[in-house]
Protein backbone atom coordinates (compact mmCIF):
# COMPACT_ATOMS: atom_id res chain seq x y z
CA UNK A 1 0.00 0.00 0.00
CA UNK A 2 2.47 2.31 0.64
CA UNK A 3 4.41 1.52 -2.69
CA UNK A 4 1.20 2.77 -4.30
CA UNK A 5 1.04 5.80 -2.47
CA UNK A 6 4.35 6.50 -3.47
CA UNK A 7 3.99 5.90 -6.57
CA UNK A 8 0.68 8.16 -7.11
CA UNK A 9 2.63 10.88 -5.17
CA UNK A 10 5.60 10.58 -7.44
CA UNK A 11 3.22 10.39 -10.58
CA UNK A 12 1.66 13.67 -9.23
CA UNK A 13 4.56 15.62 -8.87
CA UNK A 14 5.90 15.20 -11.80
CA UNK A 15 2.51 16.36 -13.60
CA UNK A 16 2.80 19.19 -11.41
CA UNK A 17 6.13 19.86 -12.53
CA UNK A 18 5.42 19.72 -15.80
CA UNK A 19 2.60 22.00 -15.87
CA UNK A 20 4.56 24.17 -14.14
CA UNK A 21 7.07 24.44 -16.49
CA UNK A 22 4.90 24.91 -19.03
CA UNK A 23 3.00 27.81 -17.59
CA UNK A 24 6.23 29.32 -16.96
CA UNK A 25 6.94 29.34 -20.30
CA UNK A 26 3.89 30.64 -21.30
CA UNK A 27 4.40 33.52 -19.47
CA UNK A 28 7.97 33.84 -20.11
CA UNK A 29 7.61 33.24 -24.13
CA UNK A 30 5.57 36.47 -24.73
CA UNK A 31 5.46 38.45 -28.23
CA UNK A 32 5.97 42.01 -28.58
CA UNK A 33 2.05 41.72 -29.61
CA UNK A 34 1.06 40.07 -26.32
CA UNK A 35 0.61 36.53 -26.89
CA UNK A 36 2.57 33.07 -26.07
CA UNK A 37 4.77 32.57 -28.60
CA UNK A 38 6.96 28.99 -28.92
CA UNK A 39 8.60 29.02 -32.41
CA UNK A 40 6.30 29.32 -35.27
CA UNK A 41 3.17 28.53 -33.04
CA UNK A 42 1.10 31.43 -31.28
CA UNK A 43 -1.59 30.91 -28.72
CA UNK A 44 -4.21 33.12 -28.45
CA UNK A 45 -7.03 33.98 -26.25
CA UNK A 46 -10.46 34.99 -27.76
CA UNK A 47 -12.72 36.91 -25.91
CA UNK A 48 -15.47 38.93 -26.49
CA UNK A 49 -14.11 41.33 -28.63
CA UNK A 50 -11.99 39.07 -30.63
CA UNK A 51 -14.75 36.71 -31.22
CA UNK A 52 -16.51 39.64 -33.55
CA UNK A 53 -13.52 39.53 -35.57
CA UNK A 54 -12.76 35.73 -36.66
CA UNK A 55 -15.66 33.23 -37.64
CA UNK A 56 -16.07 30.28 -36.19
CA UNK A 57 -14.37 31.24 -32.51
CA UNK A 58 -16.21 32.29 -29.53
CA UNK A 59 -14.85 33.64 -26.14
CA UNK A 60 -13.04 31.54 -24.18
CA UNK A 61 -11.73 29.92 -27.06
CA UNK A 62 -7.67 29.23 -27.73
CA UNK A 63 -6.56 29.21 -31.23
CA UNK A 64 -3.01 27.92 -32.17
CA UNK A 65 -1.73 29.29 -35.08
CA UNK A 66 0.78 27.89 -36.66
CA UNK A 67 3.60 29.73 -39.45
CA UNK A 68 4.29 27.48 -41.69
CA UNK A 69 6.48 30.20 -44.18
CA UNK A 70 4.96 28.83 -47.33
CA UNK A 71 1.90 31.36 -48.04
CA UNK A 72 1.30 31.98 -51.09
CA UNK A 73 -1.43 34.23 -53.22
CA UNK A 74 -4.78 32.94 -52.15
CA UNK A 75 -4.04 32.02 -48.59
CA UNK A 76 -6.36 32.69 -45.98
CA UNK A 77 -3.58 34.22 -43.27
CA UNK A 78 -3.86 35.51 -39.59
CA UNK A 79 -2.12 38.89 -38.76
CA UNK A 80 -2.52 41.38 -35.81
CA UNK A 81 -4.34 44.76 -36.54
CA UNK A 82 -4.54 47.95 -34.86
CA UNK A 83 -7.88 48.77 -33.10
CA UNK A 84 -8.36 51.19 -30.55
CA UNK A 85 -4.87 50.97 -29.78
CA UNK A 86 -4.90 47.29 -29.07
CA UNK A 87 -3.97 44.54 -31.07
CA UNK A 88 -6.33 42.33 -32.33
CA UNK A 89 -6.10 38.40 -34.90
CA UNK A 90 -7.83 39.33 -38.02
CA UNK A 91 -7.56 37.37 -40.91
CA UNK A 92 -7.75 37.98 -44.77
CA UNK A 93 -7.43 36.82 -48.27
CA UNK A 94 -3.65 37.33 -49.57
CA UNK A 95 -3.90 39.11 -53.19
CA UNK A 96 -0.66 39.82 -53.46
CA UNK A 97 3.19 39.21 -52.36
CA UNK A 98 5.87 41.99 -52.32
CA UNK A 99 9.41 40.85 -51.16
CA UNK A 100 12.42 42.46 -50.70
CA UNK A 101 16.05 42.26 -48.87
CA UNK A 102 13.57 43.98 -45.40
CA UNK A 103 11.47 41.02 -45.95
CA UNK A 104 7.71 40.10 -47.06
CA UNK A 105 5.01 42.41 -47.33
CA UNK A 106 1.67 40.87 -48.06
CA UNK A 107 -1.64 42.87 -49.86
CA UNK A 108 -5.34 41.27 -48.37
CA UNK A 109 -8.50 41.62 -49.02
CA UNK A 110 -9.88 43.83 -46.12
CA UNK A 111 -13.38 41.78 -44.62
CA UNK A 112 -16.92 43.82 -45.53
CA UNK A 113 -14.63 46.47 -47.32
CA UNK A 114 -13.80 47.03 -50.61
CA UNK A 115 -9.84 48.21 -50.01
CA UNK A 116 -7.28 46.09 -49.43
CA UNK A 117 -4.20 46.83 -46.62
CA UNK A 118 -0.65 46.32 -46.60
CA UNK A 119 0.57 43.51 -44.05
CA UNK A 120 4.32 43.58 -43.41
CA UNK A 121 5.90 39.88 -42.40
CA UNK A 122 6.50 41.05 -38.92
CA UNK A 123 2.74 40.78 -37.86
CA UNK A 124 1.71 38.04 -40.20
CA UNK A 125 0.94 35.12 -37.26
CA UNK A 126 0.49 32.26 -39.66
CA UNK A 127 -1.75 30.60 -42.31
CA UNK A 128 -3.14 27.53 -40.14
CA UNK A 129 -5.06 27.49 -37.26
CA UNK A 130 -6.89 24.76 -34.43
CA UNK A 131 -9.08 26.14 -32.22
CA UNK A 132 -9.49 24.76 -28.83
CA UNK A 133 -13.11 25.36 -27.59
CA UNK A 134 -13.22 27.08 -23.65
CA UNK A 135 -9.13 26.42 -23.06
CA UNK A 136 -8.33 30.24 -23.65
CA UNK A 137 -10.68 31.34 -21.26
CA UNK A 138 -8.45 28.61 -18.70
CA UNK A 139 -4.71 29.70 -19.93
CA UNK A 140 -5.80 33.31 -19.05
CA UNK A 141 -6.59 32.73 -15.58
CA UNK A 142 -3.73 30.40 -15.21
CA UNK A 143 -1.62 33.61 -16.38
CA UNK A 144 -3.10 36.06 -14.32
CA UNK A 145 -0.96 37.26 -11.55
CA UNK A 146 -3.71 35.39 -8.47
CA UNK A 147 -2.84 32.53 -10.99
CA UNK A 148 0.39 32.70 -11.13
CA UNK A 149 0.19 32.58 -7.28
CA UNK A 150 -2.22 30.43 -6.43
CA UNK A 151 -1.14 27.94 -9.60
CA UNK A 152 2.03 27.78 -9.99
CA UNK A 153 4.02 29.32 -6.47
CA UNK A 154 1.77 27.57 -3.98
CA UNK A 155 1.94 23.90 -6.16
CA UNK A 156 5.94 24.63 -5.98
CA UNK A 157 6.16 25.44 -2.30
CA UNK A 158 3.66 22.44 -1.28
CA UNK A 159 6.03 19.98 -3.12
CA UNK A 160 9.01 21.78 -1.53
CA UNK A 161 7.46 21.01 1.77
CA UNK A 162 6.65 17.88 1.13
CA UNK A 163 10.57 16.99 0.61
CA UNK A 164 11.64 18.44 3.47
CA UNK A 165 8.98 16.55 6.04
CA UNK A 166 9.88 13.49 4.00
CA UNK A 167 13.63 14.43 4.50
CA UNK A 168 12.83 15.18 8.68
CA UNK A 169 11.14 11.68 9.14
CA UNK A 170 14.01 10.12 7.33
CA UNK A 171 15.97 11.00 9.91
CA UNK A 172 14.20 10.55 12.55
CA UNK A 173 13.65 7.26 11.82
CA UNK A 174 17.75 6.88 11.47
CA UNK A 175 18.42 8.16 15.12
CA UNK A 176 15.38 6.10 16.25
CA UNK A 177 17.44 3.11 14.50
CA UNK A 178 20.38 4.03 16.06
CA UNK A 179 19.39 4.60 19.52
CA UNK A 180 17.90 1.45 19.41
CA UNK A 181 21.07 0.00 18.16
CA UNK A 182 22.59 1.92 21.41
CA UNK A 183 20.50 0.32 23.90
CA UNK A 184 21.14 -3.18 22.33
CA UNK A 185 24.63 -3.18 22.74
CA UNK A 186 24.61 -1.41 26.32
CA UNK A 187 22.01 -4.32 27.61
CA UNK A 188 24.62 -6.81 25.68
CA UNK A 189 27.54 -5.30 28.21
CA UNK A 190 25.72 -5.47 30.83
CA UNK A 191 24.92 -8.90 30.62
CA UNK A 192 27.09 -11.00 33.58
CA UNK A 193 29.34 -13.40 31.96
CA UNK A 194 28.63 -17.19 32.69
CA UNK A 195 31.21 -18.97 34.76
CA UNK A 196 32.24 -22.18 32.45
CA UNK A 197 32.02 -25.06 34.99
CA UNK A 198 35.20 -27.77 35.28
CA UNK A 199 34.85 -30.43 36.71
CA UNK A 200 37.18 -31.83 39.30
CA UNK A 201 39.72 -34.81 38.42
CA UNK A 202 39.26 -38.33 41.03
Amino acid sequence: MKKVISWGLGILEALIIAYVIFLTGCLLFVNDFGHTQFGKYTLIEVDKGQASLLDGVEDGDLLVIKNGEDIVKGNIIYYYSVINEQYFVKKSAVTEIKEDSFGAMYTVDVANKAETAAIPDKKVIGNYISVHRRLGKILTVLESKIGFLFLVLLPMMCIFIYHVYSFIVILKFEKNDLDEEDEIEVLEAEKPKKKRKTKKKS
